[in-house]
């Protein structure tokens, strides 16, 4: 009779307590979020919904560790979001891969892997699982438990020699790692690799044509011909991605670069992922020294003493390589934080010339700052929360010529207050609001009222609560205890604003 029960009519897993009556084995890199709806399936659900999968989540050993976000799970290092897709989005395969085995694979979910390098076939994307893929229901989606293989060969394509010839240099040594069950060794080629399709993405934009765009060319066509263009080394390893960045030779793709990976090091700082264990700011050092050293006749002094100039570069080429305009130089040198500037005229043109250690100077002031749009993203907050913190002090701006610059010491104090005073989570939240939410006044006569209740929170005495996951400051949440703060203070302000109207002695009209 149970067992009828168990492979009949839906199963309702909220009347279910502790591990699930079949634990179907989980397959070779198998996707924790499709393993799931077949375990709900193999125990008697016929239409599993989210909440299903979730209820199993962890009470299996091999996804108790799992979050509902859908990443795929290598080791215990964080991938960055940019390189993977949440689970709503389109379920992608190699058809050959699905004919020997019915599992979607977890590496199909990153978004720089387009082709199969097992298989050399262009990875689809019209699977769908019911519930949980964004758009199901949509016409050309198949379901992952009934397609056939007729419609998993239906439209499949290989990719031209070019892209096979680069996807085969990039991916298929950590594809055979993966079919190997050598998990740390893919792992760690995994994130050379995501290194470098950053890098070679950010050369991309330098050379893309916007005509190749029209025709829908597929991303990693546009790479494979960028790479054989400028005959780019690719090898999966740190040695690799140093060989790559003293092959880049063209001033205008250093820079773009060089900006890259100091955005790295920035979000790093802020989220670890897997590109902490690459040495960004060494390799960061090796591409502005190579620069320097194959600066052109056109960047050197015109002086005649030819080999004291040596080491130096133009305004210009210092410009690029700090990632800024040439008035933000200017303000540097003229604040007196790059020493030993040259100046030398030639006709009636007068030229600056930076010495290496001072664009060095240079390159690490402009790292200690963020812009406004930057502050905005690695805080997670929006124009409506810069301009809270902004009128509460705690965000203290540098005013260079028409920029405005923050200083990224002064965020990490802040992160740091706040998790200080931050109580946990609590596990019922109807009654909290976010931090920067709506019950602040940007404007009218309550707007000292917001600024004062929001220096209280960072001192610690009004409660902030603290949910773990969550990034920057979406994570921090006040209670009734705030709000409340927030009510006298303006009953407070109205009856100031009262009496400033009918001033001492004087009656009011108004009193009965």
């Amino acid at each position: 009779m149970s067992h009828l029960n168990l492979c009949g009519a839906d199963m309702d897993t909220r009347h279910v307590s502790g591990l699930p009556p079949c634990r179907p084995r989980m397959l070779p890199d198998e996707w924790v979020e499709t393993y799931l709806f077949r375990v709900a399936r193999e125990n008697g659900i016929r239409r599993p919904r989210l909440s299903d999968i979730d209820h199993f989540r962890p009470t299996l050993s091999a996804t108790a560790l799992s979050k509902p976000d859908g990443y795929p799970i290598w080791g215990d290092t964080t991938l960055p979001r940019w390189s993977v897709v949440t689970r709503v989005n389109k379920i992608r395969y190699c058809p050959e891969c699905m004919m020997q085995s019915r599992h979607i694979r977890s590496r199909w979910r990153l978004t720089v892997l387009d082709v199969c390098t097992v298989h050399y076939i262009r990875l689809k994307d019209d699977l769908a699982e019911p519930v949980m893929t964004r758009g199901y229901g949509r016409e050309g989606r198949y379901f992952v438990s009934d397609v056939t293989d007729e419609q998993l060969w239906a439209g499949a394509v290989c990719p031209m020699p070019g892209e096979r010839r680069y996807v085969e240099q990039m991916w298929s040594g950590f594809e055979r790692s993966i079919v190997d069950n050598n998990f740390p060794g893919a792992f760690e080629q995994l994130t050379c690799i995501l290194a470098l399709e950053a890098l070679l993405d950010a050369v991309l934009t330098t050379v893309r044509d916007p005509e190749t765009r029209r025709l829908c060319t597929t991303r990693s066509t546009e790479l494979a011909a960028l790479v054989e263009r400028y005959q780019f080394p690719l090898t999966a390893s740190l040695d690799g991605i140093r060989a790559f960045l003293d092959h880049i030779t063209v001033v205008s793709h250093r820079s773009v670069v060089l900006l890259r990976l100091r955005r790295m090091l920035i979000d790093e700082a802020h989220r670890p992922t897997c590109f902490s264990t690459l040495p960004i700011v060494d390799l960061r050092q090796r591409l502005l020294m190579g620069s320097r050293k194959g600066t052109s006749a056109a960047h050197e002094i015109p002086h005649p003493d030819h080999d004291q100039s040596t080491g130096y570069v133009s305004l210009g080429k210092a410009a690029s390589l700090i990632g800024g305009p040439s008035r933000l130089v200017k303000w540097l040198i003229d604040k007196g934080i790059c020493q030993g500037v040259r100046v030398v005229r030639v006709s009636q043109r007068q030229h600056t010339f930076l010495p290496s250690q001072a664009v060095d100077a240079c390159d690490r002031w402009r790292a200690s700052v963020a812009t406004r749009k930057q502050v905005m993203n690695e805080l997670h907050i929006d124009g409506r929360g810069f301009l809270v913190l902004s009128r509460t002090g705690l965000l203290r701006p540098v005013s260079v010529d028409s920029f405005k610059f923050f200083r990224r010491s002064d965020l990490a104090d802040l992160c740091r207050r706040l998790e200080r005073v931050s109580h946990p989570f609590p596990s019922n939240t109807a009654h909290l609001h976010p931090l920067l939410g709506e019950w602040i006044s940007l404007s009218g006569c309550y707007r000292q009222v917001s600024t004062d209740v929001m220096n209280e929170v960072f001192s610690g005495k009004i409660p902030i609560f603290r949910r773990t996951g969550s990034p920057g400051l979406s994570a921090y949440f006040i209670d009734h205890t705030a709000l409340e703060r927030v009510r006298r203070l303006r009953m407070g302000e109205a009856i100031r604003h009262r009496h400033q109207q009918c001033p001492s002695g004087q009656l009011s009209l108004l009193t009965p």
